[in-house]
């Protein structure tokens, strides 16, 4: 992940005012009045890192769910994801040697990580950081056991995807969630640590720089404990700027532009892939498993059953269209045969008219055996029309029916029995 590298200055900055302890005896309540609300998400992302850089145990990532304005819901609000022990090694390996390539696919904690930025929990719900936000007590879960006891789909995701402890602080706004790798035996000098870090005032001077930094860090729990190992690629901007009077003779260039733009553009090319990968799992409602492949396999699956359920219900519609129509029309066709050609005749009454519908052979001029039948029954023609389909020939007429011919029936049988006679 992106580490804190500070920006070169010819001129030392101006020595900031010292920042509040992180140790109080008497710590402010998460929810009192005088509690300060989370900086801004730019010093908010800076003290998280901070934490993180900070402690001598190796945490993967760190969350702040930020409460909504209604506090109602636990959102996203902003995070830092420092990745695994075996992961920095890799990665500051292939920046500084140029060395063989980045990892294609992001490791189970970095996907976990991405996925959560759609994650959000109900205030009041029974998940563990709703739990830890209403209680105002924090939550360490360490250890398999604790994390499949512990009733929560948040902890059994994390557990599936490498998280061995997972750390849910209450803090002014919102709540802390911490995941490791590792497993993290509780210290609530941590917790008391993060609680500080974010009540503290945001800094609004912008000389503070890497000196600063490493006070804040030093304050945040002595970074000082942190194991040499880890110093070349976990630490804040501050190591970076020591190590590199280090490098004999190598003198930045075009030499090093390549790897590392090479880096840069993988590194880009996996974040748009996970955010393509997340707006799938979205819009997926049932996800058996969080790997790509399971969300993959899920989502075709979902795609199928949408298809089936598609065509199940034009299916459905088209029946249901047929049986409304024998329902409002009962047997409105009847047919006639034996003479010069069959003949169809349907007929529907639409108040003191009707629609008459003949379908017949195009034999003996049936037009002018339909007229003559209409002029027997004495029915008066609002509208006509005559189509010729291939051997068929298909009369539509509009009558006004008199008295005597009121019915269906009694207007088609009566009908039928003029065509025939003529």
């Amino acid at each position: 992940m992106d580490e804190l590298i500070s920006p070169s200055s010819s001129c030392s900055p101006p020595q900031p005012p010292p920042p509040p302890p992180f140790f109080s005896a008497h710590p402010i309540p998460v929810n009192s009045p005088e509690a300060q609300p989370p900086p801004p998400p730019s010093a908010l992302q800076y003290r998280i890192q901070c934490l993180l850089h900070s402690r001598p145990e190796w945490w993967t990532y760190a969350i702040f769910w930020r409460t909504s304005s209604d506090l109602t819901v636990l959102c996203f609000g902003d995070g830092h994801f420092r990745g695994t022990r075996d992961e920095n090694r890799k990665r500051a390996a292939a920046t500084v040697t140029a060395v063989g390539d980045v990892a294609n696919d992001s490791d189970d904690a970095e996907w976990f990580y991405v996925v959560s930025l759609t994650r959000w929990f109900s205030v009041g719900a029974a998940t563990a950081p709703a739990r830890a936000y209403t209680s105002l007590a924090p939550i360490w879960l360490a250890g398999a056991h604790a994390l499949q006891t512990c009733g929560c789909d948040r902890s059994s995701e994390a557990q599936l995807h490498g998280i061995e402890t997972l750390v849910f602080i209450p803090v002014a706004g919102g709540v802390l969630e911490l995941g490791s790798g590792d497993l993290v035996g509780e210290n609530w000098a941590l917790v008391q640590q993060a609680k500080s870090l974010l009540f503290a005032a945001d800094d609004a001077d912008p000389v503070y720089s890497v000196v600063n930094r490493a006070q804040v860090g030093n304050l945040a729990g002595g970074s000082s404990s942190v194991d040499s190992e880890h110093s070349d690629s976990e630490g804040p901007g501050l190591m970076v700027e020591r190590r590199r009077p280090k490098k004999r003779g190598r003198k930045p260039g075009s030499v090093r532009e390549t790897p590392v733009n090479h880096v840069e553009a993988e590194r880009q090319r996996r974040e748009k892939l996970n955010h393509r990968f997340y707006a799938l799992r979205s819009v997926v409602p049932n996800v058996s498993r969080m790997d790509k492949a399971s969300l993959l396999a899920d989502a075709v699956s979902y795609i199928k059953d949408l298809r089936a359920k598609v065509e199940e219900l034009e299916a459905e519609a088209k029946r249901a269209r047929k049986e409304v129509a024998v329902e409002k029309g009962g047997s409105p066709t009847s047919t006639i045969s034996g003479g010069p050609a069959t003949v169809e005749v349907e007929v529907k009454l639409l108040c003191s008219d009707a629609m008459i519908r003949v379908q017949s052979e195009n034999l003996s001029h049936p037009p002018a055996r339909l007229m003559a039948a209409l002029r027997d029954l004495d029915l008066f023609v609002h509208h006509a029309t005559v189509s010729g389909v291939k051997e068929m020939v298909i009369q539509d007429v509009v009558v006004q029916v008199p008295d005597a011919l009121q019915g269906e029936d009694n207007l088609r049988c009566a009908l039928l029995a003029r065509l025939e006679k003529n």
